[in-house]
């Protein structure tokens, strides 16, 4: 072999040994880092199981300040069971024999009291009471209880449409559950089915709350009144000691100023709007001239009002719970 060759083969070989050296230190860098994440790992097995296996309790701090916040949370439950039931529906239960002289006497103070306000009645007004009141059929015992609520939640809603200054009450409904089928045909319920917001069938109420928080009772109501009588309802009912929500509201205004015909008020046929036919005739002034308030002809009519309220009766030993 010539030197050539030998300083080849020397070249070669030292390039080999340095890769090699090389290798052997990255492996040994590899080791230790291997040895290192095992004994992390090892560590953090070590405080898992101590975790796992400590007291699940938590510390006396987290205690403490638990209690706290559930003392604050207290507070504020009674305070808003405290407004919530400002006006509470009378505990006492009712005999069914006695039902109907309740029925007959609440009748005859909503009467009374709607007369003095100058509020006008139909004669037929009973609130869905009629067969119950002056001595009329005996109620189910066991239907009793939420007739009274019923007659509680009608009483309550009658007495804010009265203090509003409504100009007439011309019907008032409750739920007639008395009546319903017993044997209605069962339907297939949803899987997101919640009876605690649908219709109870053990006629407890038109709706319950969760964990009978409270009840719900359904007063369906139609009256006429001026605008601003209107809003006073509806501000009422949002500020009445005894909570209601009003779930429907329409309306409609009772005036036959759209049916007006210039035309035939001109050719002097039939109106049923005298104010029409004498400002057609050029009343403004002269010996038919009208007042002011005479002259207005729309925007001061009577509104038909058809209202749903939900008269709540909340359970305070259920808040208390």
């Amino acid at each position: 072999m010539n030197l050539r060759g030998r300083k080849r083969l020397l070249t070669v070989g030292g390039i080999c040994t340095v890769i090699l050296v090389t290798e052997l230190v990255l492996l040994l860098i590899q080791g230790i880092q291997l040895s290192l994440a095992r004994n992390k790992y090892a560590e953090l097995y070590r405080i898992r199981e101590r975790l796992v296996q400590r007291d699940p309790f938590p510390s006396a701090g987290n205690v403490k300040r638990i209690e706290e916040h559930l003392d604050e949370l207290a507070y504020h439950v009674g305070e808003l069971a405290g407004e919530l039931n400002r006006d509470p529906f009378p505990v006492e239960a009712f005999e069914a024999a006695e039902f109907s002289a309740q029925t007959q006497g609440m009748i005859e103070r909503f009467r009374e009291k709607a007369e003095r306000a100058g509020v006008k009645l139909p004669d037929g007004l009973e609130a869905g009471f009629g067969r119950y009141a002056s001595g009329g059929a005996v109620a189910d015992p066991d239907q009793v209880p939420r007739l009274t609520r019923q007659l509680y939640s009608v009483e309550r809603v009658a007495n804010v449409l009265v203090e509003g200054g409504v100009h007439s009450i011309t019907a008032m409904a409750r739920d007639d559950f008395e009546f319903a089928k017993q044997e209605a045909p069962r339907r297939r319920r949803p899987r997101n089915f919640s009876e605690s917001e649908g219709l109870m069938r053990e006629h407890e109420a038109a709706r319950v709350g969760p964990g009978r928080l409270y009840s719900v009772e359904r007063i369906r109501v139609t009256f006429t009144a001026k605008e601003t009588a209107v809003w006073r309802v509806l501000q009422g009912f949002a500020q009445a000691p005894h909570f209601m929500q009003v779930s429907a509201f329409g309306h409609r205004t009772l005036t036959e100023i759209m049916r007006y015909s210039p035309a035939a008020v001109k050719g002097g046929r039939e109106s049923d709007d005298e104010t029409l036919k004498y400002l057609a005739e050029g009343v403004l002034t002269g010996e038919k001239a009208l007042s002011r308030p005479e002259r207005i002809i729309a925007g001061d009519d009577l509104v038909e009002v058809a209202l749903t309220v939900d008269v709540y009766n909340f359970n305070l030993e259920g808040m208390e719970q």
